[in-house]
């Protein structure tokens, strides 16, 4: 049982005013809770997907959330992630079905109003930083835990927290920061080390777009992509026993970009994501591993850009993410350019907007001795996060206590996209995977991972185990072996 917001038992004292009767209207009530610092802007009562009241308001001087309370509430609680920059109440529970299951449930917008790849919010705001970084969804799972403990007259029994992408740096930080707060976390692609992510992001921008005032085409064209991506499964694809259009394991690839037919400068491109930005001292952060070169979602939205600017938006994503963390989180010189950087103590530039906003400590001691479970998942044609940094992370935490494997899980996802999507099986139940694993106390060795397309699926295997083929069906479970 986690603690929940402190004073709840002050407050719980007098949750008979607030309990759910069968005279009064439960929503109606929602708008009689008070908390400090908390101020109630709107109450619905809402019947899609299910009947349950939602509760939307701030906390503090502008940390956006909303709680949804089903009806039929299974005494439990899923605190839901937000991506990119956020700045706009999400909350990635919802679309694994937390409300249909009956789980209380809740996000936030992280304390800022912006879209999700604008970081201009954070110039000279430390404050708003630190909510983003960390605070914000703390405060919102407590205040949310225990505004559940008020309208249900319990306090929930078990509480979760599911997150991809930045959603899943606020999972891992969750685990790192807070280690009581949740009993189980699930950590999608997660984008925990915030100042390796930026210099990836830039290392590769600053070869598809040389110059910031050229904006308009990538250099590395859709057409070199899709060549790419060919020449790469044509040596590669067949390594793992099955011609299907999915490696199982990337890092059995040979494949030398150095071959392929293009001028230098496109092969330096190529080669930055591949390889990972590095200086003097070494690398500074994984490069990307084979896959997803030309997969929609893939490299052109992420990295190279799809060769059409949006307007008033940036080429690609590592090009927004890149720059405004360097312009507004780490800098706060929103006139930053990257022509001419290089990365000659980043790290050491990066150090103060990291201790914030990364999650990179292998120590989960208190976590794990706390009864916390840690479920991580990243998809290996991942073009916006590389999968090779999430398993450096695992093998960090595995190397400091061998012990960890009993509370952390990796499954890494063949053919899988960012958290979701391309030709590879990613349907996991995981809200599923989680509760079994909190009530069994047993460690899943294996997940079975649907097709999207609803063709079949295969497993899933625990980190190190890697997924093999031995013969049959490419669709079917029994087609494979975790070794």
């Amino acid at each position: 049982m986690r603690v929940p917001l402190a004073g709840a038992a002050v407050a719980l004292a007098a949750v008979g005013a607030f309990a759910q009767t069968a005279e009064t209207d439960a929503c109606a009530e929602v708008e009689t809770y008070e908390l400090p610092d908390l101020s109630i802007s709107a109450v619905e009562s809402l019947e899609e997907p299910v009947p349950h009241c939602k509760l939307t308001g701030l906390l503090g001087r502008e940390i956006g959330f909303s709680i949804w309370l089903p009806a039929d509430w299974n005494g439990k609680f899923v605190m839901g992630g937000g991506g990119g920059f956020v700045g706009s109440i999400q909350n990635q529970a919802l679309p694994l079905g937390a409300l249909q299951r009956g789980y209380a449930t809740a996000g936030t917008d992280t304390g800022h109003q912006a879209g999700g790849i604008d970081g201009s919010w954070a110039l000279n705001d430390l404050e708003r930083l630190v909510n983003y970084g960390h605070v914000a969804i703390h405060r919102v799972a407590e205040t949310a835990k225990h505004i559940a403990a008020m309208h249900y007259a319990k306090r929930p029994e078990r509480a979760y927290f599911a997150g991809c992408s930045n959603g899943g740096r606020q999972a891992m930080a969750f685990s790192q920061r807070y280690p009581d707060a949740f009993d189980a976390i699930l950590a999608g692609a997660p984008a925990f080390d915030f100042a390796g992510v930026a210099a990836a992001f830039l290392n590769v921008t600053k070869h598809m777009y040389p110059d910031m005032d050229d904006l308009a085409a990538p250099l590395l064209t859709p057409d070199d992509r899709a060549a790419l991506a060919k020449a790469v499964l044509a040596q590669c694809d067949a390594n793992d026993g099955l011609e299907d259009g999915i490696m199982n394991d990337p890092r059995d690839c040979d494949f030398d970009p150095g071959t392929f037919g293009l001028v230098p400068e496109k092969i330096a491109a190529i080669q930055s994501v591949y390889d990972g930005p590095r200086n003097a001292g070494g690398p500074l952060h994984a490069g990307w591993p084979f896959g997803g070169e030309d997969a929609q979602g893939g490299w052109g939205a992420w990295l190279a850009g799809v060769g059409q600017q949006p307007a008033g938006g940036p080429p690609s994503a590592a090009f927004g993410f890149g720059v405004d963390i360097m312009r507004y989180m780490v800098l706060h010189d929103p006139d930053w350019r990257y022509e001419g950087m290089t990365f000659d103590g980043f790290r050491e530039r990066a150090a103060t907007a990291a201790a914030t906003l990364s999650a990179t400590s292998p120590d989960l001691d208190a976590f794990r001795t706390a009864g916390g479970k840690l479920l991580i998942y990243h998809g290996w044609s991942d073009a916006a996060l590389s999968a090779l940094a999430t398993i450096s992370y695992v093998d960090e935490v595995y190397a400091r206590d061998a012990r960890a494997r009993d509370d952390v899980r990796l499954f890494l996802m063949p053919g899988v996209l960012h958290c979701a999507g391309g030709p590879g099986p990613w349907m996991v139940d995981y809200l599923d995977v989680i509760e079994q694993w909190v009530a069994t106390d047993t460690a899943p060795d294996q997940l079975i991972a649907g097709f999207a397309d609803g063709s079949g699926a295969r497993p899933l295997c625990a980190h190190p185990e890697k997924v093999v083929y031995v013969g049959g069906n490419g669709r079917s479970p029994e087609s494979f072996e975790c070794r």
